[in-house]
């Protein structure tokens, strides 16, 4: 859900993402195995893990009017990208050879949003976490990243 609003005539840009339910199995020398379902937001215009969340995000229902970005990232892409991220977390340093991650996504219960961007003179703020951004940043987070 929206914690900014906007008001009638704002130009939105409606950026894509999936969320993709991952559950993580680890194990190592130097702490207990710990199982835990972690929800990976995933950008599906330039590939990348935008957070990593315990649940599932709320999510308004309808179609939200505005200027879509396109959709880059196919929804497969998507699950291997949130799989690979959620084996690498946590694993900088000595701490990668004392432990290990076994992952596994739920595609069937992946869904895809949008999150809304609102035009603010020069800046776009994220309809989510009120957060502000100079124009020219938010097109290089935009940017696709090499999608192999």
């Amino acid at each position: 859900m929206p914690s900014v609003k906007w008001i009638e005539g704002d130009i939105l840009f409606l950026q894509p993402l999936y969320l993709v339910p991952v559950e993580v199995f680890t194990t190592g020398m130097l702490k207990r195995p710990e199982y835990k379902t972690v929800v990976a937001v995933i950008e599906a215009v330039g590939g990348r893990v935008e957070s990593l969340r315990k649940n599932m995000p709320a999510i308004s229902e309808g179609n939200p009017e505005g200027r879509k970005l396109p959709v880059n990232l196919a929804p497969e892409k998507a699950v291997r990208i949130a799989e690979c991220a959620l084996v690498s977390e946590g694993r900088e340093g000595w701490r990668a050879l004392a432990g290990s991650s076994r992952v596994m996504a739920r595609d069937r219960d992946m869904r895809s949003c949008w999150k809304i961007w609102i035009r603010s003179g020069e800046s776009l703020v994220d309809s989510v976490t009120g957060k502000e951004f100079p124009a020219g940043e938010f097109l290089g987070m935009m940017l696709p990243r090499e999608l192999d």
